[in-house]
Formats: C-alpha cells, sequence, structure tokens
C-alpha cells in the first residue's frame, strides 16, 4: 500500500538521523581529549542528496544511501575535519594528506577501527591528482594514518598528542602544509622523526 511505503521510508530516514546523531555526540568528547575543544558554536550533520561526505566548518554532509555498517565511521571522520582543516587549513587538492591523513588517523583512532592499506606502499607528498582512483583513499587516508600511527608509536602518546594539540594552536585559523604537521611531530620528541619519514615525502625533505 502507498501509505505503508510512505511510513518505512520516513523510518528509515529517522532511524539514519539518529545514527548521525549519535555518531557526532559520541566523537565529539572524544575529538576534544585528542586535540582540544570543538572550534563552532554549532554542530550541524545534514544528510545530503547524494555524492560523497563532506565537511565544512561547523557541518558535515553525510550522503544518502551511506551503508549503515559506514554512517559511524564516515560521520566521525567529517567531524574530525573540524579541526584539520577547520582550524588549521591546507591546499586541500594540491597537499591531502595534511588533513585528510590526520583527520582519517585521529577518527579511526577514537573508533578503534585502524586497518592495513589495500594498496602497495606509495609515497604520501602528492596532489589528489597524482593517485589512481582506486588508491587515493588507499594511500593518503590509510597509509597516511598508519604512518602517524607510527609516529604516535615511536613518540608515546603524551608526546605525540602535546604536538599534534601545538600544531593545531600555533597555527590556528592559518594555511600550513604537510611538512608544517611533520615538523610539528619531529620537534616533540627526541626521536629523529625526519630520518625516518624522508622516503614517504620526497618532495618536502
Amino acid at each position: 500500500m502507498p501509505g505503508t511505503r510512505h511510513r518505512r521510508r520516513i523510518a528509515a530516514v529517522t532511524l539514519a538521523g539518529l545514527v548521525l546523531a549519535a555518531a557526532a555526540k559520541a566523537a565529539l568528547p572524544m575529538f576534544e581529549t585528542r586535540l582540544g575543544p570543538y572550534p563552532y558554536p554549532v554542530l550541524e550533520v545534514v544528510q545530503s542528496a547524494g555524492g560523497y561526505g563532506m565537511e565544512g566548518p561547523g557541518v558535515a554532509w553525510i550522503p544518502t544511501g551511506v551503508a549503515a555498517a559506514n554512517l559511524t565511521y564516515l560521520v566521525t571522520h567529517e567531524i574530525a575535519h573540524q579541526w584539520f582543516y577547520g582550524i588549521v587549513g591546507n591546499d586541500q587538492a594540491r597537499d591531502p594528506f595534511a588533513d585528510e591523513a590526520a583527520a582519517d588517523f585521529v577518527a579511526r583512532d577514537v573508533l578503534g577501527i585502524g586497518r592495513a592499506s589495500r594498496c602497495a606502499t606509495a609515497t604520501l607528498d602528492g596532489s589528489i591528482y597524482r593517485y589512481t582512483s582506486a588508491c587515493y583513499y588507499e594511500t593518503i587516508y590509510i597509509q597516511g594514518g598508519n604512518l602517524l600511527q607510527a609516529a604516535r608509536n615511536k613518540m608515546g602518546s603524551t608526546a605525540f598528542w602535546a604536538a599534534i594539540r601545538g600544531n593545531l594552536a600555533d597555527n590556528r585559523w592559518g594555511l600550513v602544509e604537510t611538512r608544517t604537521l611533520l615538523d610539528a611531530l619531529d620537534a616533540g620528541t627526541p626521536v629523529n622523526l625526519g630520518s625516518w619519514w624522508r622516503g614517504r615525502f620526497p618532495t618536502r625533505y
């Protein structure tokens, strides 16, 4: 019956909205513990008509049709962008590591869902145009996030998060590049991180 189909559609939209809201509420305090206070007075999580998940200052757009199993991850990832690039900006097309790797690393840390990349190890200093569509996400997001996790392991969590928060504070409302983030981590530890990750960022060193 038409009325039944209508009620089911509304229920599905309502359920998705509840999942989005719950994911956002759960993520925010965990981000603030790691990164510092949320920078805007309001956070809106909005269902869009389609396309990809997208972030903006104070807002995250989540497309209709995302698999239920991916909703929490996608919301958490887009909210992480409120710090990277929301507080500290970058050239997102030419230097995606600075925001996408950082945001995905923190999102996966919050959710405890780190995983290995499904593409071959590659350098991380390319523009979005340098990678294939099959391996852009797997390289910049996954390999980039795993590199940050490895840096955290080398530095220790206390020093690592202090360096991340210091980078956010020092460059608040400014534009940076990947090297800015890497230098902040390098300065936060006696471990020589620069020589360790030089091979992954050959154009930055």
